[in-house]
């Protein structure tokens, strides 16, 4: 058996939350609506080292590669939470339990379990710790909450399907829940014919629901409209095959906490910080290029594409013409508990994640690196002075680990 949880030594620089931006004093300006732009003249490459840019290195990793102890193997990790005494909660989609581990990753007790009686999961997709007392959890018959032992204290309905392979919902400081929906601006065709082939493009209207734990009133917030865009290829028969397009621009959200949205249009560095009503309150600016995206980023979409469509590669090669010349400044945005926006950059192919913090103010708080590489598609919590995510190995085998931010 393969077993590690085991401390690394730490390498990482002290993690500052100054207000002092390293990144050059910024111009702010107050705009005619009373929102206050802030404007940084720069901010730290994304390959760059220095004293504003923190890189974060494992100082716990748990897991097992065999089955000795079962209770260290992981499938499907969809979730990581931690309490403020360095407990952790670790959801495992695929037996569909989730247990609790020690602050050293030793495995303590399991609270819940496959099954439809209280406090049981039949299908969760990520976890929500609320102070150190209440898990949340995202079923498919609900969101429940349960208490350490994995006694269940509550449950209301899904507000809205939610297509995240992990849970995008999120709790605010006044007991209301929050989830992203989206509603088609006018009725999906169902008339596409062969002469339809070629990009095709969508539009949805964006909003959050919001569904308050006291008053079970139920609320939406418009966000604007997002595009999707994939390109329709003919199968014969009158049959057409579907094919995604990749560096497409949509919105990024955040919900803050302490009220109200982060979002950006990710074709430019400019983040907003919104009300619940739709005002803006901060605008962030930084004159920072995208990326290019790569020959060798078009061709490795367009053998990956004829490896699950074979025999269409020139269907391929006519959707990797119409990939954007360049990628969206941001991959993902998401906010602490201390109410720091986390803003990750995208990156080139191969380098690990980096994220700009920023204050509710827009100040700068540095940037940080991690120093490891996460296992695709994975997530990043950060709670208490850590960051949790997990790793994989040769074999894929899953591993959770915690950097310290300082």
């Amino acid at each position: 058996m393969f077993r590690d949880a085991t401390r690394i030594a730490l390498i990482a620089t002290a993690f500052s939350c100054t207000t002092d931006s390293p990144a050059g004093a910024p111009a702010r300006e107050t705009l005619p609506n009373g929102a206050v732009l802030v404007r940084y003249p720069d901010l730290p490459a994304i390959d760059s080292v220095g004293p504003e840019v923190t890189e974060v290195h494992v100082d716990l990793q748990f897991g097992s590669r065999e089955g000795d102890d079962p209770n260290l193997t992981f499938g499907r990790i969809q979730g990581i939470q931690a309490g403020s005494d360095g407990t952790i909660y670790v959801l495992d989609g695929q037996p569909d339990d989730v247990r609790v581990f020690s602050p050293d990753g030793e495995y303590l007790r399991t609270i819940v379990r496959r099954g439809e009686g209280p406090g049981e999961t039949t299908g969760a997709s990520g976890i929500l710790l609320s102070g150190d007392t209440l898990l949340w959890m995202n079923d498919r018959r609900g969101v429940i909450g349960v208490d350490p032992n994995g006694e269940e204290v509550r449950r209301f309905k899904r507000l809205a399907y939610d297509p995240a392979y992990y849970w995008s919902g999120a709790f605010d400081n006044y007991g209301r829940y929050w989830i992203g929906a989206y509603h088609a601006d006018e009725e999906r065709s169902g008339d596409l014919t062969r002469a339809s082939a070629g990009p095709h493009t969508e539009t949805y209207l964006r909003y959050y629901k919001s569904y308050d734990l006291s008053t079970e009133a139920i609320d939406s917030v418009p966000l604007g409209e997002r595009v999707t865009q994939t390109y329709l290829f003919d199968i014969g028969g009158g049959g057409l095959g579907i094919m995604d397009i990749p560096f497409v621009s949509s919105d990024v959200t955040a919900v803050r906490p302490a009220g109200g949205f982060w979002h950006s249009g990710n074709t430019a560095y400019r983040i907003t910080r919104s009300s619940e009503q739709g005002d803006t309150l901060v605008v962030i600016e930084a004159a920072l290029p995208a990326l290019p995206v790569t020959p060798e980023e078009r061709s490795a979409y367009m053998d990956r594409t004829v490896d699950r469509q074979p025999g269409q590669r020139s269907a391929a090669e006519r959707a990797a013409a119409v990939i954007a010349d360049f990628k969206p400044i941001f991959h993902s945005f998401f906010v602490d508990d201390e109410d720091r926006l986390w803003a990750r950059r995208t990156t080139r192919n191969g380098a690990y994640p980096f994220y700009d913090l920023f204050s509710e103010a827009g100040d700068y708080l540095g940037s940080v690196r991690l120093g490891f590489p996460p296992a695709r598609g994975s997530r990043v919590w950060v709670r208490h002075g850590n960051l949790y995510t997990w790793v994989v190995d040769e074999l894929d085998v899953q591993y959770v680990v915690r950097a310290p931010l300082s």
